[in-house]
């Protein structure tokens, strides 16, 4: 199985802004270029490749704007992979957030609930039912549009699965273990690129 990940284009927010789950626009020329830069390597994909998208509009948009152009059926929105609720964080300047509460965050980077949202486990719980049904696809891949932190959920869900073996229990994921491993591989996910994933199928599948 391959996994086409593609992270949204750039949004319309400040970068010293905290945000995840806020559903933030891309200006129409930013996706329109996002869409025409993506194009030339996606039609070369098989036609029975699926497109999913997280639903939030700055991943929605492209994806239904790739849908279009390449002639494929609408996309499929799933909510499980949207990026990480910062809940009272959202929205606000990294400034602005408490040291305490930040410092609090990288003292427990797997349980701690940053402005009350979710923990980065509870991200790699949701994110592992998503990438467990995008491995059910019974085509040979998936075009997948996210975000840079689902991205690298993505990522540490297969490490876990490739270091477990063939008899991995999709069951017996460890959540934290993952979370951990996504929170370590913190290099830059480029805007509006693919990133080929090459993932062995569930052996529960």
């Amino acid at each position: 199985m391959r996994l086409h990940l593609v992270r949204h284009p750039q949004p319309l927010v400040d970068k010293s802004t905290c945000y995840g789950r806020s559903d933030i626009a891309v200006a129409p020329e930013m996706l329109a270029q996002s869409a025409a830069q993506l194009l030339p390597q996606l039609r070369a994909l098989p036609h029975d490749w699926p497109l999913v998208s997280s639903p939030l509009q700055r991943c929605a948009k492209l994806a239904h704007s790739l849908a279009q152009a390449m002639h494929r059926p609408a996309p499929q929105l799933d909510p499980r992979l949207q990026e990480m609720d910062f809940g009272q964080w959202e929205l606000r300047p990294w400034d602005d957030i408490p040291w305490a509460e930040v410092e609090a965050w990288n003292a427990d980077l797997a349980h701690y609930a940053p402005g009350g949202g979710e923990t980065l486990t509870e991200v790699a719980g949701r994110m592992w039912q998503a990438f467990d049904d995008l491995l059910a696809t019974s085509a040979e891949g998936v075009i997948v549009i996210c975000h840079a932190g689902s991205i690298r959920m993505l990522h540490a869900c297969a490490a876990w699965r490739a270091g477990q073996g063939a008899s991995a229990s999709p069951e017996a994921a460890d959540f934290r273990e993952i979370a951990l491993n996504a929170a370590a591989h913190r290099t830059e996910i480029p805007y509006a690129r693919p990133l080929v994933l090459d993932v062995s199928p569930s052996p529960a599948r």
